[in-house]
């Protein structure tokens, strides 16, 4: 969530402003990139600093300053602290001498962040400003987040209004657009518009059963059996889901609706009942949940399944940066080491074979192992994109070991 969330000024700002000199531009594009690719703390550290350091030399350029820190809320974000992510965007959309699109998009940011911080007030008070007074288009993408922030605090009457018209700008349907303005027009008791969109969610979605369900059910509400029976009818025609789809549908939907926390304990309670078999599918969609949920432990959890069950590089690689996050040395080291084994190919890169390397000889260090770890390193430094990392770690190392 916080990866898509953000909206990034990068590339607007560097293509329509002339203020921010060659080195500048150059800096703030290797950075973003550099982020882009980072996967351990000590890259992250590094990119803070670099940051940190830009941020100092541009005093008096709002347009770079803006950039820099929009960059290291980006940064905060992924490192799962909130807080200063908030914090300097906040610093960013204070500044003067912006432009009125500048603005808009870091005033979005904030919004959004404030958002998947349940901060729904301040997220509020900032679209609204900019929904009634900008004086550009403002975007589908905008609206359905003020409409969301409105129905997170029950002021449906104020949401509906613009997830309609987030709809109807939009360029192709967006299902859970469509199913929170139906669940709106519903809490208002405007039926006839909660039938309108359960029609838009049938035209548009007609493999959802919740949908034919939903539609034949209003129906019976208004005291309509017949059109009831015809929907009920073509329902059945339609098919029932299989349990694994009809809950991944709707984790899918809850999860675009804002409510990750609600996904994981739905998904986690319905496999611990055993109503639902525990597939690839299902568990990434837990795994994803926990994470956008900040509970980094539980979706560690569900990755180390993942990982032993499926064997994929990539969750491997993303396992052992959690794991050395939460400095679990002992079981890194046993990741790291079945990631070293793999041969080169396309599912597994040269490239993520020196982070392999490097994050092996790091958890060896750590796990007492200095002889090893050094060649472990040693390794990694003969790789390309790892070869600073490592040999920055064997210096430090060498220096600890006197």
């Amino acid at each position: 969530m916080r990866i898509v969330l953000f909206i990034s000024l990068l590339v607007y700002s560097l293509a329509s402003f002339s203020s921010i000199s060659p080195r500048t531009y150059n800096a703030l594009n290797d950075l973003q990139a550099s982020l882009a690719e980072a996967t351990s703390q000590e890259q992250y550290q590094e990119i803070e600093n670099d940051l940190l350091e830009l941020k100092q030399s541009l005093k008096g350029n709002s347009l770079g300053l803006a950039l820099t820190l929009q960059i290291l809320a980006q940064l905060y974000d992924i490192q799962g602290d909130a807080g200063a992510a908030i914090a300097s965007l906040k610093t960013a959309f204070a500044l003067k001498g912006l432009d009125d699109s500048t603005k808009a998009q870091l005033g979005t940011s904030l919004a959004y962040m404030y958002f998947s911080q349940g901060e729904f007030h301040n997220s509020i008070l900032i679209l609204k400003d900019f929904v009634e007074n900008s004086k550009q288009d403002v975007s589908a993408n905008v609206l359905a987040l003020l409409a969301m922030s409105y129905f997170s605090i029950e002021n449906f009457k104020q949401g509906l209004p613009l997830i309609e018209r987030a709809c109807k700008i939009s360029k192709k349907p967006n299902e859970s657009w469509l199913a929170n303005a139906f669940a709106a027009s519903y809490k208002l008791g405007d039926l006839k518009k909660s039938i309108f969109y359960t029609d838009q969610l049938v035209y548009n979605f007609p493999e959802k059963a919740d949908y034919w369900n939903q539609k034949v059910g209003l129906h019976q509400t208004q005291e309509d059996y017949e059109q009831a029976a015809i929907i009920s009818s073509l329902s059945h025609r339609q098919g029932y889901l299989s349990k694994e789809a009809q809950f991944f549908n709707l984790g899918v939907l809850m999860a675009s609706s804002g409510a990750p926390y609600e996904v994981a304990t739905t998904l986690n309670k319905a496999l611990e009942s055993g109503l639902l078999e525990r597939t690839e599918k299902i568990t990434r969609l837990l795994m994803q949940a926990w994470l956008q949920s900040k509970e980094i432990s539980k979706a560690t959890n569900e990755l180390s399944y993942l990982y032993k069950e499926y064997k994929k590089p990539k969750d491997g690689i993303l396992l052992v940066n959690y794991l050395m996050e939460g400095e679990k040395w002992k079981q890194a080291l046993q990741v790291s080491e079945s990631l070293v084994k793999l041969p080169i190919s396309k599912a597994f890169t040269e490239k993520q074979k020196g982070s392999v390397l490097l994050m092996e000889g790091v958890s060896l260090y750590r796990n007492g192992n200095t002889e090893k770890a050094l060649i472990a390193l040693g390794k990694a430094s003969g790789l390309k994109d790892s070869s600073s990392q490592a040999k920055s770690w064997m210096s430090y190392i060498k220096q600890m070991e006197g």
